[in-house]
């Protein structure tokens, strides 16, 4: 199974992104547009996020750093919880430690398996979105063999 690699805080954009290039930018980062079930993030979702309270709201109609990693993890793990589990949950996380650093624990829990000082939950996360990837993964395999072995049928026929 391919799996991706989420950038580090210091490698996320310096410049502030307007809407545009926050979507190329986490849909690419996430590989989300890449699945035939996940139509990735769209202008309206970080719309909704924002009215929601989900994301803070842009200043002058750009992004800034904590905004795009916040999307990140959002798009990342929205297929496995709602969208107010995980708002729920990185507010209460920011609220005793620094966006900066929790972000760089989910990244290193995505990008490895090392769990060592990271707060339970960001490993609880991570461990149930590499399972449903792993899971749609193999999902994935077993249509394509049983697309095979049907088509391997009809030519004996």
């Amino acid at each position: 199974m391919e799996s991706i690699l989420y950038p580090k805080w210091d490698d996320l954009p310096e410049l502030d992104l307007y809407l545009d290039q926050v979507l190329l930018y986490v849909n690419q980062t996430t590989d989300a547009a890449s699945s035939t079930k996940d139509k990735g993030l769209t202008a309206s979702m970080i719309n909704n996020y924002v009215k929601h309270g989900h994301i803070e709201k842009p200043i002058k109609k750009k992004y800034n750093r904590k905004q795009v990693a916040r999307l990140i993890v959002i798009t990342a793990l929205k297929n496995v919880f709602s969208i107010q589990e995980i708002s729920q949950t990185l507010t209460a996380l920011t609220a005793h430690e620094a966006s900066q650093k929790l972000y760089n624990d989910f990244v290193t829990c995505m990008n490895t398996d090392e769990k060592q000082d990271i707060a339970p939950v960001v490993v609880s996360a991570c461990q149930t979105l590499k399972l449903y990837q792993q899971t749609h993964q193999l999902v994935l395999e077993l249509e394509r063999s049983d697309i095979n072995e049907s088509n391997t049928n009809s030519e004996t026929k």
